[in-house]
């Protein structure tokens, strides 16, 4: 893989020893200075990797804003534009796209529509690839993940589920071992209740993707229901038999206590396709990834029954030439500072592979703004 190498700019006064040395603790959810230069949004699940990064690790530049959570109303950018907490990778996206091209974007939380000027969101977070043509944003690699489904089962069998029984039970179809009962899939013995992130998540994109479902069916998974919980939450699994996408990272940082830990118990991650999400050979709060994650030298191949997935940092494509100073600490932030020893850590403390091509340019993926 071609790496590009990057004049150094935002110093952040930390060696890399020193930040080893701080332990690498679980970061706050949220920034701890409203004035930093450079201001993140965007998907769940690399909101608390980011977090380590840029409040205990090399990226202290970097203010990055979690998905959920109170106030509802951030404002980025000290002096800046207020705006609605954007929830999800693709409102994420959204957001700096409306930062990037006012004069055509405004931001719209489904209530409200706010105007952003280029300098409130420098970078968005996001868990999926582009899904939009055009070459005004890049998404540049950033750490691998795996997405599996986790399920509550409280006779503690362990599951081995196929991508074509995985879509049977999201379709509630029968076949593949799959049967429907009162409208209901059922699995070995277990009663299906399939439920989804909510609409904007970047992991219910990939998942869905990946297991060849393009129109979720309401009678199956009802809107109304089961279809708004947000990503990698342990909390949407209360009865036996509810099962909902889950980000293998997530779920390795929450179990390893480097964030809070929502999962409880009798809740578990499948297999799919015989590849563990988690190495068996692992314990908590130890636990490493498995080879659900395939080879990270190698980006994934995108589509039906994969289930490795890069994750990106996604940034205005002028950012890669540009020589005002603001870019000059953006492209350092997503490039040279996580290549950083701290870095590393951090990336691997919460769950995710290092890339060998993280931050590469030639690896990123083009995107028109968005709306």
């Amino acid at each position: 893989m071609k790496s590009t190498t990057f004049i150094k700019a935002g110093a952040t006064g930390l060696s890399a020893v020193a930040l080893v040395l701080l332990g690498l603790s679980a970061a706050s959810a949220e920034p701890t200075a409203a004035d930093r230069p450079l201001a993140a949004v965007g998907s769940d699940t690399t909101q608390d990797v980011w977090n380590g990064l840029s409040n205990n690790g090399p990226v202290r530049n970097m203010a990055s804003y979690d998905a959920f959570g109170a106030p509802g109303i951030i404002t980025p950018k000290a002096g800046g534009a207020t705006l609605s907490r954007p929830a999800g990778s693709g409102a994420g996206v959204k957001a700096l796209s409306a930062a990037h091209n006012p004069a055509n974007h405004v931001y719209n939380d489904g209530a409200n529509g706010y105007t952003l000027k280029e300098s409130d969101i420098d970078m968005a977070r996001s868990s999926s690839s582009p899904s939009k043509a055009g070459n005004e944003l890049t998404f540049l690699p950033f750490a691998r993940d795996a997405v599996t489904v986790a399920y509550k089962d409280s006779t503690g069998k362990s599951l081995n589920l196929s991508t074509q029984q995985i879509a049977n039970i999201f379709n509630c179809t029968e076949g593949a071992g799959v049967t429907v009962v009162g409208g209901k899939p059922v699995f070995e013995g277990i009663t299906f209740t399939p439920k989804l992130p909510q609409a904007a998540s970047g992991t219910r994109s990939f998942f869905l993707k990946a297991v060849g479902i393009s129109t979720v069916v309401d009678s199956c998974i009802p809107a109304a229901t089961e279809q708004g919980y947000p990503e990698n939450s342990g909390a949407a699994l209360v009865n036996d038999g509810d099962i909902i996408p889950f980000s293998a990272a997530q779920w390795i940082a929450q179990k390893n206590g480097a964030m809070t830990d929502t999962t409880a118990a009798n809740q578990k991650l499948s297999d799919v396709n015989s590849l563990k999400a988690v190495n068996p050979d692992s314990t908590a709060p130890t636990l490493k990834p498995g080879s659900l994650y395939g080879n990270v030298n190698v980006a994934p191949a995108s589509g039906l029954g994969t289930f490795a997935r890069d994750t990106y940092n996604v940034v205005a494509s002028d950012v890669q030439t540009s020589t005002a100073h603001k870019d000059v600490l953006v492209r350092n932030a997503v490039t040279r500072q996580l290549k950083t020893t701290a870095g590393k850590a951090i990336i691997s403390k919460y769950g995710f592979q290092n890339l060998s091509y993280v931050g590469d340019w030639d690896e990123g993926k083009l995107s028109g703004y968005t709306n």
